[in-house]
């Protein structure tokens, strides 16, 4: 995440870890971007390099050293090719880009830059959807990322609840509507712990080993209409036979460079 006097990305510098301390999510260092935590793997990440920190973190928080990278921003995770994009007649934009009236964001470095396909396909059939069936009461975010998804669904007007199980996701998601004057409830936790999910919309883009297994958990069909991404054409067929069986029909399908976005709606 951007703290002054930092007002962009340029050069990330990362430290991985075996294990996972609390103390590290607010890592005091004026260079910090963030603290990246999945199972018992942390990552930190800084504008600048950081000689000695393995050495200090391994001794002060007990963590185990792994690896330490220099990555361009524009090359990290899906890409980072950050220009000013439209859904609707909304705009999207870095917070860096000065644009009146742009849902503005701070795209760090967790999924869900703007830049990816699946993140593009689920703005653009959330307004398709929005516009269409909608509007939406209640939406639920599933792996919110930067909060794009959240950004857009708040200033619809839903009223939006957001999971991810990844610390820095839940701070930077809180983060962007914050820059906006936008609110939602955002959660840190494993979404399948926080079934169901009743009525209204739900949005996620996430694996398809997660999705075949929500897909298959009637507790998780308990929503009014779902978009989902995350998977590309090879994956669909699995996911199509799991639909097909259960209480869910597909109303609509979109695909861009390999990737999918599925419409569905609960069957009367």
């Amino acid at each position: 995440m951007l703290r002054p006097p930092y007002e962009r990305y340029e050069i990330l510098y990362l430290y991985a870890f075996s294990g996972t301390h609390p103390d590290l999510r607010n890592f005091s260092d004026p260079d910090f971007i963030g603290c990246w935590v999945e199972e018992d793997l942390t990552v930190l990440f800084f504008h600048r390099e950081k000689s000695g920190l393995p050495e200090m973190i391994e001794r002060r928080f007990g963590l185990i050293f792994e690896l330490s990278a220099r990555v361009p921003y524009r090359e990290w995770g899906e890409g980072r090719d950050l220009s000013p994009f439209s859904v609707g007649p909304f705009i999207f934009a870095p917070v860096w880009k000065k644009i009146p009236g742009a849902l503005i964001y701070d795209p760090g470095v967790v999924f869900g830059s703007g830049s990816h396909p699946t993140t593009r396909l689920m703005l653009e059939t959330l307004w398709e959807v929005w516009s269409q069936e909608g509007p939406f009461h209640r939406i639920y975010d599933l792996g919110c990322g930067s909060g794009l998804l959240t950004l857009f669904a708040a200033r619809l007007g839903a009223r939006v609840t957001a999971v991810d199980r990844n610390p820095l996701c839940v701070e930077l998601t809180r983060h962007n509507l914050k820059l906006n004057g936008l609110a939602a409830e955002v959660i840190e936790g494993d979404l399948r712990k926080l079934l169901p999910f009743q009525g209204g919309l739900v949005l996620a883009n996430l694996y398809k080993g997660l999705l075949a297994e929500l897909l298959g958990l009637p507790s998780f069909l308990k929503a009014d209409y779902y978009i989902l991404s995350g998977f590309n054409t090879s994956m669909e067929v699995e996911l199509r036979e799991i639909i097909a069986g259960g209480r869910l029909k597909i109303i609509d399908r979109r695909e861009r460079e390999g990737w999918v976005c599925l419409s569905l709606k609960k069957k009367k």
